[in-house]
């Protein structure tokens, strides 16, 4: 007998498909579509006992939590890892959502380590009373006297500075945070800023006054039945859904001139409450507020507490903490995704452990640097560009397996720092760039020919030479990097800075050279496609990939397009190679990393190791299908301990690299 098909409890309406996000589709088609709604179910406060949607990520470490007890009520308080150096930590006050049902003093507390550790503040959330025990207005008089009791209590009891407030919370938390700010200021009591997610801002909302109560009834997450059920169990009363506790949206205005002047405001597109919240946003506009209202693509409701499983929750969730961090004097660049969710950055990008150096060198690195193997001798030739002297390493190989065959390296020094070199074809030594342009190397001596000196003296406090390539035809391509620029480190650029200074350029065989691009911040990774029909270009510390269409008789470049983008994720595209298949093998500065990316520009997968700087990669081995990595020593102060950055590292993929080309002059 053939297995009879059941269909799913919940399954997803037809109309929401074409617009929803197919990392939620496909969540919410193995996990949720055949679980029960609340609104389904008889009553039981044990619900409240696990989260009201699956799918979250878990809490980060902080360095402490404590829980306080109130008058019939308790907050959490989050500590963070880092506590500012100097003065007492800002304070942020968060309200969870739920619709006022579901929740808890547990709630939405990865959340809360996040914005702590990020911000470097001290996070509060209240564990609010809830119905269908307690009916409005005692949620919201909870959320008063919380924040009340922080306000008056916090630089004593916690060792705040309540100087520096802000307060936030998602759904029925964000309606809170709402109603306080607006108490607040009519009280004279100030804040700072506030942090709302897909807040509640009208609580008579129907498909008959906002269009997303419409075209959004059926979205997974908070259809409208759902909705109307946990209104229902807060305020039953019809006549208290219009008073402005409960729907801020209709504060006096005094309580909107009042209140908070600076607001983000993260609403989904395909929820429900969507068309009240940009109201919301539009009349705080009207009073002369300060907001960043935004609307995240193809996401429904509950998108904020499914940061295990979307990558759109986690762009949320970063920005959230990011708007935190601003607000309380951190920079943007200051929160970073990695920091955020250490153990994968992207959702569905797998993870393969790269392990520990391969060898450990008897004296790391400062920058390991343009690693290539030579198959004639079986040696592996790499720099260490900021040494003081910089080193030229080789290191011989084992031609049957590929490991180190002498233990160390020979090391020679080098009269300048060079940052990258390339064999020379039928001649020996190498075509390198210095930090000031294009020269011979000598193998055995170490000695430069200078051949062409591109940056002057009076600019080579703004610009030195960095990665370079070679291409099929021969042709020496260098890139540089915009010292200034660098140094204010990634995503870190003012607006008003102007064009970076980086260039690239091209150093034919027969002593042409060629300007091909500018404005770089760091010019890094050159490599090109199996056919060499493609010439990709790193610029590190932008966090931007470009590709470019390759003319190989000529040597030029047409077409310029962003292939891989890593401002929002993070990690910098440092040293690349591209396999014979096509996927390119970056090794992505500040993340352990080498990741793995598609020629359509997937990423297909991580290779993880245990330094946090990979600076390049390399094929080689016996059957060309092993990287060899350098990598750089970890220079900042809060710098893991443990971490071994300054060594090399191998990992065997099992599939060939492209040679790199020699230099034909």
């Amino acid at each position: 007998m053939p297995t009879a098909v059941t269909s799913p409890r919940n399954p997803l309406h037809p109309s929401v498909l074409p617009r929803l996000d197919k990392q939620y589709e496909a969540f919410y088609n193995k996990y949720m579509a055949n679980a029960p709604m609340i609104q389904e179910l008889p009553w039981d406060p044990a619900v409240r006992s696990s989260p009201a949607v699956p799918g979250g990520a878990p809490a980060l470490p902080v360095s402490k939590t404590e829980d306080i007890e109130l008058d019939g009520f308790s907050i959490r308080v989050f500590y963070p890892t880092d506590l500012p150096t100097s003065g007492d930590a800002p304070i942020f006050v968060w309200y969870h959502g739920g619709g006022m049902v579901l929740g808890g003093i547990n709630a939405e507390n990865p959340f809360c380590t996040r914005v702590a550790n990020s911000a470097k503040c001290v996070v509060v959330t209240v564990d609010y009373r809830m119905a269908p025990e307690y009916k409005f207005p005692v949620g919201h008089e909870d959320a008063w006297t919380a924040f009340e009791w922080v306000y008056k209590n916090g630089k004593e009891r916690l060792g705040v500075d309540v100087g520096r407030f802000g307060i936030g919370g998602s759904s029925s938390g964000g309606n809170l945070a709402a109603f306080v700010s607006q108490r607040a200021g009519v009280q004279g009591i100030p804040i700072q800023f506030m942090v709302l997610g897909v807040p509640v801002c009208d609580n008579t909302a129907t498909a008959d006054t906002y269009k997303s109560w419409n075209v959004n009834r059926h979205c997974p997450g908070l259809p409208d039945a759902k909705m109307l059920w946990y209104r229902d169990q807060y305020i039953p009363n019809a006549e208290d859904l219009s008073n402005p506790i409960a729907s801020p949206l209709f504060g006096s205005d005094e309580a909107f001139k009042s209140s908070v002047n600076k607001v983000f405001i993260a609403l989904a597109e395909l929820d429900l409450l969507r068309s009240e919240g940009e109201a919301y946003s539009e009349k705080l506009k009207s009073f002369g507020k300060e907001v960043d209202c935004r609307t995240y693509p193809g996401v429904p409701h509950a998108v904020q507490a499914m940061d295990g499983v979307l990558d759109m929750a986690r762009k949320w969730i970063k920005d959230m903490c990011t708007y935190v961090a601003v607000q309380f004097g951190r920079h943007p660049a200051d929160v970073a995704m990695e920091d955020l969710y250490p153990d994968n950055v992207e959702v569905d990008v797998p993870q393969i452990e790269g392990g520990g150096p391969w060898l450990r060198l008897k004296t790391p690195m400062v920058l390991g640097e343009a690693p290539i193997y030579r198959a004639e001798d079986s040696t592996l030739h790499y720099v260490d560009c900021l040494k003081e002297p910089a080193e030229l390493h080789i290191l011989k190989l084992d031609p049957t397996t590929g490991e180190a065959q002498d233990g160390q390296p020979r090391i020679i020094q080098l009269e300048e720092s060079v940052t990258v070199q390339f064999f020379r074809e039928n001649k020996p030594g190498y075509i390198c760039a210095y930090f000031a342009g294009v020269a011979f190397l000598d193998e055995e001596t170490g000695k430069l020919e200078i051949l062409k000196e591109i940056i002057p003296q009076d600019e080579r406090s703004i610009r030195r030479f960095n990665d370079g390539g070679v291409d099929v035809m021969g042709r020496f391509w260098l890139a540089e990097i915009d010292r200034k620029a660098l140094s204010l480190g990634m995503g870190r650029l003012p607006e008003d800075y102007g064009e970076p200074l980086g260039r690239l350029w091209r150093y034919d065989p027969d002593g042409s050279l060629h300007l091909m691009e500018k404005g770089l911040v760091c010019g890094n990774g050159l490599a090109w496609s199996p056919d060499n029909k493609i010439m990709y270009l790193n610029d590190s510390a932008a966090g931007l990939v470009f590709a470019y269409d390759f003319d190989i008789p000529t040597g030029s470049l047409s077409n310029k397009r962003l292939f891989i983008d890593r401002r929002d994720l993070g990690g910098e595209p440092d040293g690349m190679v591209v396999s014979v298949e096509g996927d390119l093998y970056i090794a992505m500065w500040a993340s352990s990393r080498v990741m793995v990316y598609s020629p359509e520009g997937k990423h297909l997968k991580d290779i993880k190791f245990t330094a946090r700087n990979m600076a390049c990669t390399s094929w080689g081995g016996p059957n060309y299908d092993t990287l060899y990595i350098a990598s750089a020593t970890d220079k900042r102060p809060n710098k893991n301990p443990e971490d071994d950055g300054g060594h090399l590292f191998k990992y065997h993929v099992g599939v060939k690299g492209l040679p790199k080309y020699k230099f034909k002059g």
